[in-house]
């Protein structure tokens, strides 16, 4: 039986005391992140390599006023970090030269704790906390507190969260089917999808466009009013206050909707036992483009959540055995899927001037993706569901 990591974030509700010793613990968290960076950069200098992971933790060791599991989070962090900056050296895309070392100083970082210095009490709904030699552990409540905690992590949004990552069996039978299916994504419909058995699905994304369209609205109202403002004077760092506040509140929103999203497609699969889904690969929609587009097609660039979607889209579909596929998609929103000509469209439906095919042009894509990839051929669809997400 498979395991699976979930992470719930949960306001941060302890005394006054523990508060403003675990506000505290965040800056400490920064001082151990710059000193891993420069000592790490002094060792290179001299010796021309990299600090490994033990030689990190031994030179980090007892050095700075936070538990010891904290200092290893972020030795942990930073090793990784520095590890996913060579990954992307190495897949040489057209920006990999521009990737550099960890090299920012921070003023903030989240202070981790692992299982081993985490110690829950389920009936009073209770977390403890480990903290420096010769202090009490911190105290924090919570309402919905999961079992099997992996690792729990002090946030900052708007306020403190805590972040709790834990783990649970997979009790999910596994889909084992002939049945593939295939998906365009968009700006103006998220998903738009179609399987072998000429099932097609459109789940919009007007809900997501709306909510940051307001988002920008507010915070723009705001960043006029703090223009006329003195840098860094009260009444600027007030409206600077407000400015976060709103980002953080949508952002739970966007996100929220696009789980919505996500979750009516995995419905879709469930019902239709689909076992296999092919995607465009979208990694060079943005990359390389600056300067390029006008400002109108940067701003729905800019709207267009597809990194969010495909990563709670792989981390569903996994939890079912669904296999996710990446695949080129070059001219499948323009090739007719009835003769094969390639025309450009300017509207929504798909018309071909060589058969007369009309269809619907996310569709049209979807189909593309699908017999490009397999050895299925779909020229339309039997049944189509909409789905608009509220």
């Amino acid at each position: 039986m498979r395991e699976i990591y979930k992470t719930i974030i949960v306001p941060l509700k302890c005394n006054d005391i523990d508060f403003e010793y675990l506000k505290e613990l965040n800056k400490v968290s920064a001082n151990v992140w710059n000193y891993c960076v420069k000592i790490d950069k002094e060792y290179k200098e001299s010796i021309g390599k990299s600090m490994g992971l033990s030689l990190l933790e031994s030179s980090t060791k007892q050095k700075f006023p936070i538990h010891a599991k904290g200092i290893h989070h972020i030795v942990f962090k930073y090793y990784y970090a520095r590890a996913a900056m060579w990954n992307s050296r190495k897949a040489k895309h057209s920006n990999s030269y521009k990737v550099e070392l960890p090299h920012k100083e921070k003023k903030y970082l989240p202070t981790g704790w692992d299982n081993q210095a985490i110690f829950p009490n389920y009936k009073k709904r209770i977390i403890k906390l480990t903290t420096t030699k010769g202090r009490k552990q911190v105290i924090c409540h919570v309402k919905s507190m999961p079992k099997n905690i992996v690792e729990i992590e002090l946030v900052y949004k708007d306020k403190y969260y805590l972040s709790i990552k834990y783990k649970e069996e997979n009790n999910i039978n596994l889909i084992q089917s002939d049945n593939v299916a295939s998906i365009d994504l968009g700006e103006i419909h998220a998903i738009v999808g179609i399987d072998n058995n000429k099932n097609a699905i459109i789940i919009t994304n007007r809900k997501v466009r709306s909510l940051i369209r307001l988002k920008d609205k507010r915070q723009g109202e705001l960043k006029s009013l703090q223009s006329r403002c003195v840098k860094y004077s009260k009444k600027y760092k007030k409206y600077a206050k407000a400015i976060w506040k709103i980002k953080f509140e949508f952002d739970r929103k966007i996100n929220d909707a696009i789980h919505k999203q996500t979750k009516s497609y995995i419905d879709y699969c469930l019902r239709n036992n689909i076992n296999k889904v092919f995607y465009g690969d979208l990694d060079t929609t943005t990359r390389g483009s600056k300067g390029k587009l006008n400002n109108n097609i940067n701003h729905k660039l800019n709207m267009w959540r597809f990194g969010q979607i495909m990563l709670q889209l792989e981390n569903k579909l996994s939890r079912y055995g669904i296999k996710l596929l990446k695949v080129k998609e070059y001219y499948t929103s323009q090739k007719c899927p009835c003769c094969g000509e390639i025309k450009k469209q300017s509207n929504r439906n798909y018309m071909c001037d060589k058969c007369g095919y009309t269809q619907h042009r996310d569709i049209v894509g979807s189909m593309n993706i699908l017999n490009d990839n397999t050895e299925y051929h779909v020229e339309k669809y039997d049944s189509k569901v909409y789905l608009q997400i509220c």
